[in-house]
């Protein structure tokens, strides 16, 4: 077989709040790892999104940093790579299982034979994941982690890099003020992806402008509105959709927390006859359910900027030679600045990844 899946770390329970490290022990070219986390749910009251457990994701190579973001950012990253949500079970129900798959890729897709982590390029590759169970779902008292990787087996490729994916830049954006981060240049930069993960506001108002140039300015990249990048994004990728279901008591008003961050729709049923199910639009991925009497319920959730995140392409994202070739420049960065006519939700950070070419 040209492929195989291996397991890096059989299921194991994680109740205890931890910096879980892994080695990466395998010697073939590894095109992805998935981190799958389970939470069980003790109570119907959900506490957040089961991805909140997820702190922070990291590859690393004694000081080398390969990959470092938080369990939010790559999911949205694997959107925004590949058109497709990765798999949420948004079940909020007393005693069921709050799931969530957490796919790092490390090439353009899955098993492509020129970019992909090959550990034999490296002395002491290792996975860093920083959990806390009690973060996510419905006050679970039960929570698992389980990893995997999709390698290469009988085919035998030789790849020229691999995908480097890191958080560059985090900051709390305030009402109309301009933040200037600087950007790193020892890569050519595929995607740009800003993101704040917020319960109240979508992205276009946490920052609304976003401008990117060189030189401080003596070359424009990009200046445009954020609702610029998430309209050309959706002409590739349009909604997605998730399932997320629950336990609802009587007029009683329970928040339930989604994936999507904008243009959020939700159509759904319940158990129980002649029950009237409502919620109140907000913005952000928070939305507030109630029902006429007690009963279980199921909705479809459909929505954009998954985890508020909104990317910016640099390049044709499937050529390589196409990506921006920041190596001559002097001087990169992104200005990102919140809107100035309402008052900004600083509750959440904004935070800036970078995915770039990493040669070996």
């Amino acid at each position: 077989m040209n492929y195989r899946q291996a397991e890096l770390l059989a299921t194991e329970s994680i109740t205890t709040a931890a910096v879980k490290t892994i080695d990466i022990n395998v010697s073939d070219v590894i095109s992805r790892i998935g981190v799958i986390l389970e939470l069980v749910n003790n109570g119907n009251n959900p506490t957040n999104h089961p991805l909140a457990a997820i702190k922070s994701i990291e590859i690393i190579d004694g000081s080398k940093v390969i990959a470092s973001l938080t369990g939010y950012a790559v999911q949205a990253l694997s959107y925004y790579c590949t058109g497709r949500m990765p798999h949420n079970e948004l079940n909020y129900e007393d005693n069921a299982y709050c799931r969530s798959y957490v796919p790092l890729d490390f090439g353009r897709f899955l098993y492509d034979p020129e970019l992909g982590l090959d550990p034999k390029r490296f002395k002491n590759l290792q996975l860093r994941i920083d959990h806390n169970y009690a973060l996510g779902g419905s006050s679970p008292d039960g929570a698992y982690l389980r990893v995997i990787a999709d390698m290469f087996d009988q085919k035998m490729v030789t790849p020229m890099g691999y995908l480097q994916s890191k958080e560059i830049y985090s900051f709390t954006p305030a009402t109309g003020t301009a933040e200037y981060i600087n950007l790193p240049l020892d890569n050519n930069i595929r995607m740009i992806m800003v993101m704040n993960v917020n319960d109240n506001e979508e992205p276009d108002v946490q920052f609304e402008d976003v401008k990117i140039d060189e030189e401080d300015g003596k070359r424009v990249v990009i200046d445009c509105k954020t609702m610029d990048l998430i309209r050309a994004v959706s002409t590739r990728f349009g909604h997605f959709q998730e399932y997320f279901s629950g336990h609802l008591a009587a007029t009683t008003d329970d928040e339930f927390w989604l994936s999507a961050c904008k243009d959020i729709q939700i159509a759904g049923f319940t158990d129980t006859a002649s029950v009237i199910l409502n919620y109140t639009w907000s913005g952000g991925r928070a939305r507030v359910l109630q029902a006429s009497a007690a009963a279980l319920f199921g909705c479809i959730a459909s929505g954009r900027c998954p985890h508020g995140a909104v990317p910016i392409f640099m390049g044709d994202q499937q050529n390589i030679g196409d990506w921006w070739n920041v190596s001559g420049v002097g001087k990169a960065r992104i200005i990102l600045t919140a809107r100035p006519t309402v008052a900004i939700d600083t509750e959440k950070t904004t935070d800036v990844i970078v995915q770039s070419l990493q040669r070996y």
